[in-house]
């Protein structure tokens, strides 16, 4: 328990960091320690676009050794990343040894997968981002070959790589704006039974407990979150409750309490 608690408080001091911060290379410094926090060596933050693409909205932050980097762009290998392809068919973080058994691996795949081993990578555990209009996203953390990636640290891997990559649009997002004067973010609007319900889905409340608690239907209160979740342009709970989070409209005081 104890030691659950200790994960909670290292995820909700990033979290409180993160969005503060407003530069995408504090945001990486702050990457770089919470990995290291949780046991794994490197971290990627990335859109799933190709490395030399080098527009503004790209968001591209990693700290993988330069061998494996450089293997990736001389091979072409970013346009196949098996853990990319996996990332179009899961809404939740998996471990790489996982990634045959989400998708089937074609043999450039294998191929990438076995460069990896050979670039010293080892273990690794990727987060989906999806967000409707964008590219595709995700953060990976990852260990060097040889060392195991501590299960026990997965749950709060995922809440991290979340809120990291929901970090980097907000600052990337910041910047488009300090550039267009007068422009204003979009107003959210949630009304206080939303609320109720996005506090309880991110306690991990069903959509039965929760109209039990409220005193509504389960299909209101599913109603209720779809509405939250096409308003802030999102595709799970998970994403919803992170993005409430960021908006400052809830706390983690709020989920705990």
């Amino acid at each position: 328990m104890g030691e659950k608690v200790g994960q909670f408080y290292d995820v909700q001091e990033f979290v409180e960091e993160a969005n503060r911060t407003t530069d995408l290379a504090d945001l990486s410094r702050l990457l770089h320690g919470v990995a290291n926090t949780f046991g794994f060596d490197y971290f990627a933050l990335v859109h799933h676009v190709d490395l030399k693409l080098a527009t503004p909205e790209v968001i591209r932050l990693y700290n993988y050794p330069n061998a494996w980097t450089g293997t990736i762009i001389e091979r072409g290998y970013f346009s196949d990343d098996p853990m990319h392809a996996a990332c179009q068919r899961s809404a939740v973080g998996f471990l790489w040894s996982e990634v045959s058994r989400i998708i089937e691996l074609n043999t450039r795949q294998k191929e990438i997968l076995e460069a990896a081993v050979y670039a010293g990578m080892g273990e690794g555990f990727t987060i989906p981002a999806h967000v409707p209009g964008e590219y595709n996203g995700s953060c990976s953390f990852g260990v060097r070959y040889g060392r195991d990636v501590a299960v026990e640290a997965l749950p709060a891997a995922q809440y991290i790589g979340c809120f990291a990559f929901e970090a980097a649009r907000r600052i990337r997002l910041i910047s488009e704006l300090n550039k267009t004067p007068g422009a204003k973010a979009i107003a959210r609007g949630l009304t206080p039974r939303q609320m109720d319900c996005i506090v309880l889905a991110a306690k991990g409340k069903s959509d039965v407990d929760i109209a039990q608690l409220l005193g509504i239907s389960a299909p209101t209160v599913h109603q209720h979150i779809e509405t939250a979740k096409r308003r802030y342009g999102v595709a799970t709970r998970m994403q919803l409750v992170v993005r409430v989070l960021f908006d400052s409209q809830l706390t983690f005081a709020d989920i705990m309490r």
